[in-house]
């Protein structure tokens, strides 16, 4: 009772399933589902390469005829769950690939090395560096096991990241290296042989520290370098919007909200609006000054739209906005 096409925005249409879809990271990604006269409840969900699921946007385009979209935040190959009154419409789970082949979160690509891989002191810094400029974007997981907790951190660095560890007991620290999901980098696990006095007591045989970076956070790579300069002093977490223009509009008015950006540092406000079937054709933003900024626009189908607020690179909180126009 179901006829589905894959939709991807700004790619050509492909069957469910197909490899090559040119999906983007950050970019919305929608396919429509139709049902031939049956009745009942549609609802999505997107595996993500990480492991992360998120719930798609489900919209009715017309009688009979659903538009289900996402935003993908990685690269690699994400399932999508399509299920009608609980159970999978045939041909779901669908699997799509965003980015090319290459650009996945491969953790056959990433590399380690640095003294903190072999040895350390207790109550010192011991540090290594990952490499993934070969790999793509991908979720980044560390974890070290030995006799004590570790106090761990991350930064990025040009080649990677360089993680900070301290033991603070002697004995052997296992250290597994895992991106892009549930797979071991090259080489992991690792295993380091810390001495120097104990400087906790020891309760258990064996303690686990972990630490995680998300693909999303990660502000650039190698690989895709932004167009848009880096600005140090901005933050877009420190931005904040008000307003019915950021989840609701009615056909043929103008729809309103206010942005404050004056505690976020230096860059520039960015905003878009995607239409179920057509761009919004017209998205006005006013500075007041002071980095507060008007923004309105106005649309002219009815459905469900996805607003975009950007400081730069970066979603301000809350972005991707959805606006629902009855």
């Amino acid at each position: 009772c179901f006829l589905t096409l894959w939709l991807p925005l700004s790619a050509a249409p492909a069957p469910p399933g197909a490899q090559e879809s040119g999906l983007k990271v950050n970019h919305p990604a929608s396919f429509a589902v139709r049902l031939n006269g049956a009745q009942g409840k549609m609802e999505a969900k997107v595996h993500s390469p990480s492991g992360a699921l998120e719930e798609c946007v489900v919209t009715e385009l017309e009688k009979d005829k659903y538009a289900i979209r996402f935003i993908p935040r990685e690269n690699g190959i994400h399932t999508i769950d399509v299920k009608f009154n609980g159970s999978h419409i045939p041909g779901s789970p669908f699997q799509v690939r965003v980015g090319e082949p290459g650009q996945t979160g491969e953790p056959g690509l990433v590399s380690a090395y640095g003294s903190g891989l072999e040895r350390g002191t207790t109550g010192s810094q011991s540090e290594f560096i990952i490499n993934n400029t070969k790999a793509g974007p991908g979720a980044l997981a560390v974890t070290i096991e030995g006799p004590s907790k570790v106090k761990m951190d991350c930064k990025e660095v040009p080649e990677g990241y360089k993680v900070h560890y301290t033991p603070m007991a002697p004995g052997n620290y296992l250290i597994s290296i895992k991106y892009g999901g549930p797979n071991h980098i090259t080489g992991s696990p690792f295993k380091a042989k810390v001495t120097g006095a104990r400087l906790v007591n020891v309760t258990n045989a064996s303690e686990t520290s972990t630490l995680t970076v998300d693909p999303a956070v990660r502000s650039s790579s190698s690989f895709s370098q932004s167009a848009l300069p880096r600005l140090t002093d901005s933050d877009a977490s420190k931005v904040s919007s008000r307003g019915p223009g950021l989840s609701k509009a009615f056909v043929g008015q103008r729809s309103n909200f206010s942005v404050d950006c004056s505690k976020a540092g230096k860059n520039m406000l960015l905003v878009g609006v995607l239409g179920p079937l057509v761009p919004c054709e017209e998205v006005l933003v006013k500075h007041l000054g002071n980095l507060q900024y008007n923004v309105s626009y106005m649309l002219k189908e009815r459905g469900c739209y996805i607003l975009v607020v950007k400081w730069g690179d970066d979603h301000i909180p809350g972005s991707p906005f959805q606006v629902n126009v009855p």
